[in-house]
């Protein structure tokens, strides 16, 4: 049932309610049907809002979810390209730590040779 369709029917059964009740009854329930049409209102531009409504939210979540999921592959291989970064620092680092020693044993070995001449 459409929004017209709902509207129409629902003003079929106030001018019903004006011919059958009495009027102090029917200026009450007008008064709640004008209620009602504002909070309608409010709800419809809650949710229609072209710039923050519910449905604008939605759509940007889902818009950003699924772009996501276009870059998730592209994600995990730039995550084994760190892993694959961070094995050779630590193989690199240790070669330096070797290299290092000994060239630290070379020169103490050299001072050590030198200092038996003198």
């Amino acid at each position: 049932m459409t929004q017209k369709e709902l509207l129409d029917s629902l003003l079929q059964e106030i001018r019903h309610i004006k011919q059958h009740m009495p009027n102090g009854e029917l200026k009450q329930i007008v008064k709640d049907m004008e209620d009602m049409k504002d909070d309608l209102s409010d709800l419809k531009y809650t949710l229609l809002n072209p710039e923050n409504g519910v449905i604008v939210n939605i759509n940007k979540n889902t818009e950003y979810r699924r772009e996501l999921q276009n870059n998730e592959d592209d994600f995990r291989a730039k995550l084994a390209e760190i892993e694959s970064l961070k094995t050779w620092k630590e193989n690199v680092s240790r070669a330096l730590w070797i290299i290092f020693g000994v060239l630290a044993t070379i020169i103490i070995r050299m001072i050590m040779m030198h200092s038996d001449k003198i």
